[in-house]
């Protein structure tokens, strides 16, 4: 007989395989040509290959492997799974690289340095890993009187079209001592050798997720009950522990599984690009239980979608390993309702992620503080406002942009001025008219650099914008939208001249809102730096001012945080010069 928490979870599993019987069906059905992932063994200059690592790797992968089959399977979708490719029977096929520097060359920032020496290396067997889901072996233990140094990077990351993921070797990693209660082990501390196994096979498991584009994310209470730990949450820390009786092990949540489902290394299917052509039209949030929360809405799209994903995100751990989440498929107007259960009251982030046939996107982002106060799901109303406007100034609607302003937002001083500044902008007619702030004539006391001719115009990706994001959608950083402002995605260099003619230079800087990179924020003076934030990866926006009266020549510039230029999507918001 269920108990009555095991009663609620069987519920949840029917509601999910009725909601989800379109998505698991379609994820089938695009299965079409196997895409194995391309596994490649890293010995730095100072180390030998472990000799039996084809026949072992190859048990470690095959286990992996089988985790993502039957999970996908568990959730609904079939046996999906990732291939892999054999040298032969029982053995793993390597791709053999050999690094040219030692170990202690390759340290724990080193992943992109190490993927760098792997992708020329893999052009001689005509691999392109830019088109491929490659996982790289590493040498990136050193043991020492029964202490295992981190050495080298143990991350993942990925796109729906390609992915990396970073893994130590070792002669002792192998599934087949998961059981062992034997000491011999270590992961920060002496451990079973079965232990340590369950830290790196599951941690092989969970980087091979970001691979696959898996974001972090966490079980609920009840999933924790049933199944245990969530692989991209704690999951690759409990991999496998059952086998010693110490406890349940890891499992993927059904968010996970519905995003794995449209992955070519998983579908099958060919890599696909697609504008992002879903909308989110309407959101409202009503307390429904002391820790329940229903999300009902309603989208645009021209065609179906898999399904929402709604992650809530406490702000108490900086990261997002204990992001919960739900799931819903919108009926076919659009509209859709989502209870969220075991809602903290305390910060938190909202995200909501549309699961298309072809990927995964983000649709919202909020932060706000669901504590049963009367202005708890404010933020929320705020952040529809804004993604209103921005709609309608993506759009190109003046009109509707000023009805806004006179109507709905008449009474917010500060959306009904955003209204009116966008409508502004789109009212001028043809190419914006650019000035170098040397050429201001004196009697204006101030210039914004939106509109400045620069001498030096780079971008790291796409192209410069001014007054919008590089899409066209509205400037946002921290829940505000903004007219003035320049959007260069990192790493840019901006330059323009003036003449030692300003004396003030006021800014405020951030990431545009969703953007999940990491960018540094830096300001030189004819060659001098004058400012440098830190690595900014947050939702906030920050201000500046510096003195600028004896510059000539004012330079820009973004860098990446350290972990490659993917969405480092930064913004330079009102950058005003004043005399």
């Amino acid at each position: 007989m269920f108990s009555q928490i095991n009663l609620k979870l069987f519920s949840s599993i029917v509601m999910f395989a009725t909601f989800f019987s379109v998505a698991s069906t379609l994820a089938q059905e695009t299965r079409k040509t196997p895409r194995p992932l391309k596994c490649v063994y890293f010995t730095p200059s100072d180390c030998e290959s472990n000799p039996d690592r084809a026949e072992r790797l190859m048990r470690v992968m095959k286990y992996v492997q089988e985790f993502y089959r039957s999970e996908m399977n568990r959730n609904g979708f079939g046996p999906m799974t990732f291939e892999l490719e054999e040298e032969a029977p029982g053995k793993l096929k390597l791709y053999e690289v050999r690094a040219p520097k030692p170990m202690r060359e390759y340290g724990r920032e080193s992943a992109w340095a190490v993927r760098a020496v792997v992708e020329d290396a893999l052009k001689t067997s005509g691999i392109d890993v830019n088109k491929e889901v490659v996982v790289i072996f590493q040498q990136g233990l050193l043991w020492k009187d029964g202490v295992a140094e981190e050495v080298a990077s143990f991350v993942g990351a990925g796109a729906p079209s390609h992915g990396t993921a970073w893994f130590y070797d070792d002669p002792m990693l192998d599934p087949e001592n998961l059981a062992s209660q034997e000491p011999g082990g270590y992961y920060h501390r002496p451990c079973s050798i079965g232990e340590f196994n369950t830290h790196y096979i599951g941690g092989i498991a969970h980087e091979l997720g970001h691979a696959l584009t898996l974001p972090h994310d966490c079980e609920t209470d009840v999933e924790r009950e049933q199944f245990g730990f969530a692989l991209m949450g704690a999951g690759n820390h409990t991999m496998g522990r059952e086998l010693r009786g110490e406890g349940k092990g890891a499992f993927l949540t059904y968010s996970e599984a519905l995003r794995l489902s449209n992955v070519p290394a998983i579908s099958g299917s060919t890599p696909q690009s697609r504008q992002m052509d879903v909308k989110l039209l309407e959101l409202q949030a009503e307390r429904v239980g002391k820790k329940a929360v229903t999300l009902s809405g309603k989208i645009s799209t021209p065609r179906p979608v898999l399904g929402l994903i709604a992650y809530n995100d406490r702000d108490a751990r900086a990261s997002d390993y204990d992001a919960k989440t739900w799931c819903v498929r919108p009926d076919a107007s659009g509209a859709f309702k989502l209870e969220l259960t075991e809602v903290a009251p305390e910060p938190s982030e909202l995200r909501l992620c549309v699961v298309r046939d072809i990927d995964s996107q983000l649709l919202f982002r909020v932060s706000y503080c669901p504590d049963g106060s009367p202005t708890e799901f404010s933020p929320i109303q705020s952040a529809m406002a804004l993604q209103k406007i921005s709609s309608l100034f993506s759009g190109k609607d003046v009109v509707a942009l000023n009805a806004l302003a006179s109507g709905e937002f008449a009474s917010n001083e500060e959306l009904r001025t955003l209204c009116r500044q966008l409508a502004d902008v789109l009212s001028t007619q043809g190419a914006p008219q650019l000035t170098s702030p040397q050429d201001v004539e004196d009697a204006n006391e101030q210039f914004d650099l939106t509109r400045a001719r620069f001498i030096q115009e780079k971008v790291g990706w796409s192209r410069l914008t001014r007054g919008a994001h590089f899409d066209g959608e509205l400037l946002q950083v921290a829940g505000r939208g903004f007219a003035s402002g320049l959007s260069a995605h990192a790493p840019s260099a901006l330059e323009t001249r003036l003449n030692r003619r300003w004396k003030r230079f006021h800014f405020s800087y951030g990431l545009q809102s969703g953007s999940r990179g990491s960018v540094v924020f830096v300001v030189y003076g004819d060659g001098r730096e004058l400012f440098r934030s830190g690595v900014i990866r947050d939702q906030e926006l920050r201000e500046q001012t510096l003195d600028v009266s004896k510059v000539d020549v004012l330079r820009l510039t973004t860098e990446d945080g350290g972990d490659a230029n993917t969405s480092d999507h930064s913004l330079w918001i009102e950058p005003i010069l004043t005399r």
